[in-house]
């Protein structure tokens, strides 16, 4: 009896989680304005601003600079009129997804969140960073791609 419990749970539970995939997070995903990568500006080596809207410009920054895989990190993010905002960064050499993490507000128009790299065997390797950030109930998209080294 105990098999066809866990079995009955078990897909009550896919199908629970399918549901809410489907109908709780596409739609945030269609409304999503994503821009391109950007390529002019090293987020790991520097401060990078970024023009959402001709109104909205953003600041990102992700120190120590230069940081090493498994390193901690702090994310700075300074802008205007931000609901909610959230950082993953995944391995883009290597397919290593990373956990969004949600940046916290710490004063009028800056927040900030903690992580950290992922262990990497390479030598140097590429990672991107996208940032997730609503803005007037707008959600948008912005990739910015670095480069780290372990030596």
């Amino acid at each position: 009896m105990s098999k066809w419990l866990t079995a009955g749970v078990s897909i009550v539970s896919i199908a629970a989680v399918s549901y809410f995939n489907f109908f709780y997070q596409a739609p945030q995903e269609l409304n999503r304005i994503q821009l391109p990568v950007q390529q002019d500006c090293r987020v790991n080596q520097q401060e990078c601003q970024v023009q959402l809207t001709a109104e909205q410009t953003i600041s990102l920054s992700i120190t120590p600079f230069n940081a090493k895989p498994m390193t901690p990190l702090s994310i700075n993010l300074n802008g205007d009129d931000i609901d909610n905002a959230s950082i993953s960064i995944n391995g883009v050499d290597m397919n290593m997804p990373g956990f969004p993490t949600a940046l916290n507000a710490i004063a009028t128009n800056k927040y900030h969140a903690e992580t950290a790299l992922a262990i990497c065997t390479f030598g140097e390797m590429l990672w991107q960073a996208d940032v997730t950030i609503t803005v007037a109930g707008q959600s948008y998209l912005v990739p910015f791609q670095f480069t780290t080294t372990t030596h």
